[in-house]
């Protein structure tokens, strides 16, 4: 079973990361570095994490500028029940 834990929100900065809209209880275990995360196109893997003024900002592999955080604008995430 998927469980929903976030939603890729607006970029933040010129490096890649993104705000994340947090729906799980435990973002700091779903959203650990080398979490995999599920969207409807793949997989993605945090590479980085961490809260700035109180919101989740995370960096996946492979997206190192703004305008490839930008394209994921709105996706949701999902992580398999554990």
């Amino acid at each position: 079973m998927r469980l929903n834990v976030g939603r890729i929100g607006r970029a933040h900065g010129i490096l890649g990361e993104a705000t994340i809209e947090v729906r799980t209880a435990e973002p700091e275990r779903r959203f650990a570095i080398g979490a995999e995360v599920l969207t409807e196109n793949g997989k993605l893997k945090v590479a980085s994490a961490r809260v700035h003024n109180g919101i989740l900002l995370i960096g996946f592999e492979g997206i190192t500028d703004r305008n490839g955080i930008e394209k994921l604008r709105n996706t949701l995430l999902y992580r398999d029940w554990e």
